[in-house]
């Protein structure tokens, strides 16, 4: 009777395998009667962070299954499904897969899905996205789901960096459809932080908004308009200077409240410039300034 019953539970395993069962055993395609990758390699490999092993499973399993394991209900899965999309060479083709995901209940797996969105619209213009017949409603709703996401005070600050950061990402692309200026006056610090240090330089408005934020309250929205001025400063254009900020950068580098990498990314328009005040700033903070800062503050010859 035992054995009966064993092999009655052995016949109803193989007639209805387990939810994840697909995803642990090598399956056959119906049509085609090929041998289909297991995904559950994918899903190791992204465990292990091995990115190399991610990009070849996620290649060998395709985009049309991929979009599938988008939204398995399998956790785990769905994030390394998330994960191996940037390695794939057609990756455009699953954007829509992943905006689906985006607003999805799962905290951890919408965040995932907002970074990917970058990441598929960061490197991408229009000339790729018809390359790839991807239609232009699709990329405007990527970016309007961007916008979104970053502006949604109800949503964890994490997520809303995340989402503000994929829309800095994609501005080539969104820069038509949501305005990063806007975030300038979120009433998230660190929202409007973000947003200072990921505004493009497009001229008086951009102006604007850094002279406006230098004046903000909070300590790392004020240094953040230095960080994007000095940005600004070193970046080879052919447009005018930003005017300066509200403070000048060496008050900001040498300031108690300014965080060591602000200070550090400030302290090469400080090296470049002719003003004897600015070299004064450098030699203090030589003498009293952070290990990090008094290591970056050496002059060239001193530093091994």
């Amino acid at each position: 009777m035992r054995h009966e019953a064993a092999a009655w539970g052995l016949a109803l395993s193989l007639l209805f395998p387990a939810p994840n069962a697909a995803a642990d055993r090598p399956s056959y395609n119906r049509r085609t009667g090929l041998l289909e990758v297991p995904l559950v390699g994918l899903r190791e490999a992204a465990e292990r962070g091995d990115r190399a092993e991610l990009g070849r499973r996620a290649a060998r399993i395709g985009v049309a299954r991929l979009a599938k394991a988008l939204a398995d209900p399998d956790h785990r899965l769905a994030l390394a499904a998330l994960d191996s999309v940037p390695y794939l060479p057609d990756r455009l083709l699953l954007l829509d897969a992943v905006l689906a995901q985006c607003d999805s209940p799962d905290t951890q797996l919408g965040e995932r899905a907002l970074r990917t969105v970058g990441v598929l619209l960061g490197d991408a213009d229009s000339s790729l996205l018809d390359a790839w017949e991807v239609p232009g409603e699709v990329a405007g709703r990527a970016c309007r789901v961007l916008a979104t996401a970053a502006g949604r005070t109800d949503r964890p600050i994490e997520l809303r960096l995340t989402a503000l950061q994929s829309l800095a990402d994609a501005n080539a692309l969104c820069a038509g459809w949501a305005d990063l200026l806007a975030f300038v006056h979120d009433p998230s610090p660190d929202i409007r932080r973000a947003a200072v240090l990921a505004l493009p330089a497009n001229g008086a408005r951009a102006d604007s908004a850094l002279r406006e934020a230098s004046k903000d309250a909070d300590p790392g929205v004020v240094t953040a308009t230095g960080v994007a001025l000095c940005r600004q400063q070193l970046a080879p254009r052919a447009k005018p200077a930003l005017s300066p900020p509200a403070r000048p950068l060496r008050e900001l580098v040498l300031a108690g409240s300014t965080p060591a990498e602000d200070a550090a990314e400030m302290l090469s328009c400080l090296a470049g410039s002719t003003d004897p005040t600015d070299a004064k700033a450098i030699e203090e903070l030589r003498s009293k300034g952070s290990p990090l800062l008094h290591d970056l503050a050496k002059r060239p010859a001193d530093r091994p």
